[in-house]
């Protein structure tokens, strides 16, 4: 009834309970949801003013101003690490974005500023040991990260820095001892599987083959119908145009895969738009049969988590323009993989360029002798399912004409039981 007063919605009543710091990142978590990008970089801009010193709210601006094709985008961050010399974290941070925006020369001093004004930590030694990694001086690297052992814990660059080192050299049998050690402790980890299939395949060992069964694991499916559409034509059509609405950015995050394009933010899975809506449905099938394909084995770490319902965790979409591609890398938080081709570029249907193809197989880092074993080429209406601990990553795309994509994970709901 008109006059009524209902009192305050929970959203409100949540939002009078907090901060002035804690209003304004909701407010930019829903301003990028909603497209409102210029109100989103205010709102953080705001949560920066009132707290300089919060790395994640310093990190979030950053990669927001750099999507939006800002050249100075970690001018807060830089400000706030210079004037803050004894702020740790901070300049950490400052130096993480510098080597995930290619700065590698940036972040190299950075680190070893730390290491000059604090000591030789482990967690220094970490940072400087993977800007080494990824500029190519990688026994230097390996170098660092060994430096000043002393045998204690804290004193430790982490395994996994150590590992993908070694492996770089082509030193698997070294890097075995640690990968099981690490298997063990914590089996079901994306990230020590994928190094162990690598070290397996150097050291010949047949684990290598049975965490990376391509044929068996890797399964490409043509969507042929969904709901509310005639076509996989008209779907697409749809979805293209949907999606196209929600590439508002020119760059990448710059902690993703992607080089050369674009990123929807947000998770697509609330999208209410129809077209979405419909593929997501239409994968239902897809994911259904891949699960019944490959068992429920307790002794594989695929298999083994196969249990309960699936969830969607996570979707967006990827534009890849000229020089597009997505670097190699895995899904750590993911169980299954995608990518679904809403629409191609023409160079794609060449078979010996294999422009725009998805491949398999091949570490972030380079490894001696370890080349992609396994590609696919994109089509639209075309979905590939894949362990979200596979090393996947694409060619580049050289034409004008944008490849679009979608991408999920999925994670079953009854794989606690299995950890």
């Amino acid at each position: 009834m008109s006059g009524q007063n209902h009192g305050p919605t929970r959203a409100q009543t949540r939002a009078a309970a907090m901060g002035d710091f804690e209003r304004a990142i909701l407010r930019s978590n829903e301003c990028l949801e909603n497209q409102q990008f210029d109100a989103a970089e205010r709102e953080l801009e705001r949560a920066v003013a009132l707290k300089p010193s919060d790395t994640a709210v310093q990190f979030g601006l950053a990669k927001l101003r750099y999507m939006r094709g800002d050249p100075a985008f970690a001018r807060d961050l830089s400000r706030a690490a210079a004037n803050r010399h004894d702020d740790v974290d901070l300049r950490m941070q400052f130096a993480e974005v510098l080597r995930m925006t290619g700065d590698l020369a940036g972040a190299e001093l950075l680190w070893r500023d730390l290491i000059a004004r604090s000591g030789p930590k482990a967690e220094f030694r970490a940072g400087l040991a993977v800007v080494l990694h990824e500029a190519g001086r990688v026994d230097e690297a390996l170098e660092v990260a060994l430096a000043h052992g002393t045998g204690q814990p804290e004193d430790l660059v982490p395994a996994e820095t150590v590992t993908a080192i070694l492996l770089s050299l082509g030193r698997a049998d070294e890097a075995m001892p640690l990968i099981r050690a690490e298997r063990q402790r914590a089996p079901l980890d994306q990230v020590w599987i994928a190094h162990e299939a690598t070290a397996a395949r150097l050291c010949g060992d047949p684990a290598y083959e049975e965490l990376y069964d391509y044929k068996r694991f890797v399964r490409v499916y043509d969507i042929e119908v969904s709901p509310g559409f005639d076509s996989v034509e008209e779907l697409n059509a749809a979805l293209a145009e949907s999606l196209s609405r929600r590439h508002g950015l020119v760059r990448p995050p710059f902690n993703q895969s992607m080089r050369f394009g674009t990123q929807t933010t947000g998770d697509l899975v609330a999208a209410t738009d129809p077209a979405i809506r419909g593929v997501l449905a239409a994968f239902l099938d897809p994911i259904a049969e891949y699960r019944s394909g490959i068992g429920e084995a307790v002794d594989h770490p695929l298999s083994v988590r196969n249990r309960g319902e699936a969830d969607y965790r996570g979707c967006w979409s990827v534009q890849l323009n000229a020089r597009g591609f997505h670097v190699n890398h895995l899904h750590p938080e993911g169980w299954l993989s995608s990518a679904y081709y809403v629409s191609v570029p023409d160079e794609t249907a060449d078979t010996q360029t294999q422009s725009g193809w998805l491949k398999f197989g091949e570490p972030a880092q380079p490894v001696p002798g370890v080349r992609p074993a396994l590609t696919i080429q994109p089509k639209p209406g075309r979905l590939v399912l894949f362990p979200s601990y596979m090393w996947h990553g694409t060619t580049a795309i050289h034409g004008d004409e944008p490849r679009l994509t979608m991408a999920f994970d999925v994670v079953a709901r009854g794989q606690e039981a299995a950890s």
